[in-house]
């Protein structure tokens, strides 16, 4: 991925954070192989078995077999962004079944933060600094009284 493009989804990303965004959903499939997937948490990977990938690639793109196998296999594995993902959703059903799948994931990504979590929010990071603006200025008002 070429570095403005990177750099683009990155500010895209930072804007959305600003604006509050409780979940930002980024559509990136070569994630790993661009290093994105340090910027991202959690990691969602969409899986599918070879065989229906292939069936879906030469049906959408109208490629041969041996066509469509090249371009996936110029790719990583499906296998092994499954397993670096920290949540796999499986993709060999129906439209009706993706979407169940999905709504189960967005809810859970939606639930209540962890402190950890909390603290990398646009919330968490404003009550940081209001809390150390406030203590710094508390600091120097008795200081300055002493």
């Amino acid at each position: 991925m070429a570095p403005y493009i990177s750099t683009g989804i990155f500010w895209e990303i930072l804007k959305q954070w600003a604006k509050g965004a409780k979940v930002i959903v980024v559509d990136i499939p070569l994630l790993f192989e661009v290093k994105m997937d340090k910027w991202t948490k959690p990691i969602v990977v969409v899986w599918v078995s070879q065989e229906t990938q292939l069936m879906r690639l030469m049906e959408r793109d109208g490629l041969s077999e041996e066509d469509a196998g090249n371009r996936v296999m110029a790719q990583m594995s499906l296998d092994l962004k499954r397993s670096k993902a920290d949540v796999v959703i499986e993709n060999n059903g129906d439209l009706d079944h993706l979407n169940q799948q999905f709504s189960k994931v967005l809810s859970e990504i939606r639930r209540p933060l962890t402190w950890t979590e909390f603290g990398r929010s646009r919330q968490g990071v404003f009550s940081v600094l209001g809390l150390v603006t406030s203590g710094l200025f508390v600091c120097k008002h008795f200081s300055i009284g002493s």
